[in-house]
């Protein structure tokens, strides 16, 4: 193994160290009440290391925003060769199943997030940024440099599905995000299809 090798995985893991260290002690204590040098401390690192890693406090609480976007840009360009109406539900699904594999990292986060006012705001704003991500590449499947009407709305759909899905599975009313996902595509194509006087009675699926 070489030199370079060696060094870039010793800073993964001092990295890595530091996230799951502030992490737990925002969790435990309270993000206000943590400060730069509570983390370093626990890490055993000197505060150099923790700016050159991550700059600020909340940018460890969001440390998992650039992976989330390599992820659903991968997922994008792997339904390439699929019929356009399939696209969405296809990336969709696909990062459900992501999501569902980073439940106890996104478990964490929560804990610290709910009821941080500021924390929500950016929180929104990663989950905006991840929208915008999936109306470019939608588009960009069908040719365009950029988002036009139609790929704003599939994107907003999309998300929707998926903060929906999320929310009945960490509810207990599925077994899995992905199940949670494919059901609430299907409400999706019922309320979609069903005459316009039916939809405002319309009962959930189970």
């Amino acid at each position: 193994m070489g030199r370079t090798t060696t060094t870039a995985r010793s800073r993964e893991q001092r990295r890595a160290r530091i996230e799951h260290t502030a992490l737990e002690l925002f969790r435990t204590r309270g993000f206000d009440h943590v400060t730069v040098e509570d983390v370093c401390a626990a890490a055993v690192v000197a505060p150099a290391t923790f700016y050159r890693h991550f700059g600020t406090k909340e940018a460890v609480v969001f440390a998992y925003r650039d992976d989330f976007e390599a992820v659903l840009r991968a997922t994008i360009e792997s339904v390439t060769d699929l019929p356009e109406a399939d696209r969405l539900p296809a990336v969709i699904a696909e990062f459900a199943g992501f999501l569902e594999s980073q439940s106890e990292l996104l478990a964490q986060r929560d804990e610290i997030v709910v009821g941080h006012p500021r924390l929500m705001q950016r929180t929104l704003m990663v989950q905006r940024e991840l929208e915008g991500v999936l109306a470019a590449g939608l588009a960009q499947l069908r040719g365009s440099t950029r988002p036009d009407s139609t790929a704003l709305l599939e994107a907003g759909i999309g998300m929707l599905v998926l903060r929906v899905a999320v929310r009945s599975w960490r509810a207990g009313e599925h077994d899995s995000l992905l199940r949670a996902t494919q059901l609430a595509l299907a409400d999706l194509r019922d309320l979609v299809g069903r005459p316009p006087e039916r939809r405002g009675s319309a009962a959930g699926r189970p």
